[in-house]
């Protein structure tokens, strides 16, 4: 009798209860918005009075240029790429943006259009040379980020250019219904992202060609065009982002981008998209934004020196990038696990 209850397989194994769960995968519906929920509570505790509607929308505002560039960061993450250029295309974007209008007399909506065609192209660029090109995408991008940036300074001599209209300011820093008027861009960019990331056919293989690029080849789908769509994708983000801050501050700087391009893959690393590709989401991009804006602000609240905020920035990233290499190891363990109790 005792025999045969010892025989007796479980029938659920530990592991197979956290594996059928999907911790991880709830992780990263909800874990960058408690993240975001923590940091605030934590930091309310500290500063009691931080925590109040004239902040929340400051720290929206300050997150909207880096949530249009780690929405479609996040796409090319997911696809297992990365852009190093977002930063440096936004500036040029700006810079060709400003020479338009006020040099050559395009009117201010044409200039605006141009910006994210600039944008675009930029990203068909990066695109054609890692999939046709097969380069590695680090070095294409990083290659893209001085290109875009010499180009900038090159088409502006170095300064900052002005002339924009009156009515260009509203776009950065004018309200809509007592909202910032970034914040109801981000909203409709990122309404168009997640439509795009789950029910078209863009989004769908991307997150397959991040998990198995060799499977989605095989099952008919033009992986290198698929590639340069990724990136056009980012592109489109990147020329959205430069009209913000170029109206936020009124002018086009061709180095003011310069930097951007880690706030983004932090952002959207923090918001729990993969580096090692296939996972990822708009929500988790616009959540990883909104909590490094979030550390930024608290950091000059509580009066800590610009440059010690850079390695607070960078101390997270690394530490995002960590965590996500643990939930990679930890997943893979139950997923062999459970293949050897079958």
């Amino acid at each position: 009798m005792s025999a045969n209850i010892h025989s007796k397989t479980p029938a659920e194994t530990p592991a197979e209860k956290v594996f059928s769960f999907s911790f991880w995968h709830l992780f990263d519906v909800i874990g960058p918005l408690l993240l975001l929920i923590v940091i605030f509570l934590v930091i309310t505790l500290i500063h009691p009075a931080f925590f109040s509607t004239a902040n929340m929308m400051t720290i929206s505002l300050q997150a909207s240029v880096n949530a249009l560039l780690a929405i479609g960061m996040t796409l090319v993450i997911i696809s297992g790429g990365i852009d190093l250029s977002v930063g440096t295309m936004m500036s040029l974007s700006m810079v060709v943006m400003a020479v338009a209008t006020t040099s050559l007399g395009i009117p201010m909506s044409g200039a605006m259009v141009i910006a994210i065609g600039l944008g675009i192209v930029g990203g068909a660029i990066n695109g054609f040379l890692i999939a046709y090109g097969r380069i590695p995408a680090f070095i294409v991008t990083l290659g893209m980020l001085g290109i875009a940036q010499g180009t900038a300074l090159k088409l502006s001599g170095g300064y900052a250019l002005y002339g924009f209209p009156e009515w260009f300011d509203y776009i950065g820093n004018g309200e809509l219904l007592g909202i910032p008027f970034p914040i109801w861009i981000v909203a409709v960019v990122a309404i168009l992202a997640h439509y795009i990331f789950t029910q078209r056919p863009l989004g769908r293989y991307t997150y397959a060609s991040g998990a198995s690029e060799e499977s989605v080849r095989r099952a008919g789908v033009n992986v290198k065009r698929l590639r340069i769509k990724i990136y056009m994708f980012a592109g489109f983000t990147v020329g959205c982002a430069a009209i913000v801050l170029s109206s936020r501050v009124s002018s086009a700087h061709p180095g003011i981008g310069l930097g951007y391009e880690l706030d983004a893959i932090a952002a959207a690393v923090i918001g729990g998209a993969s580096l090692m590709g296939g996972r990822g989401s708009v929500m988790g991009a616009v959540s990883g934004a909104l909590v490094m804006a979030t550390i930024r602000f608290a950091l000059n609240v509580f009066g800590m020196d610009p440059f010690l905020q850079q390695i607070v920035v960078g101390v997270v990233l690394i530490g995002a990038v960590y965590l996500d290499t643990i939930r990679v190891s930890y997943e893979a363990t139950l997923t062999k696990a459970r293949a050897r109790q079958k």
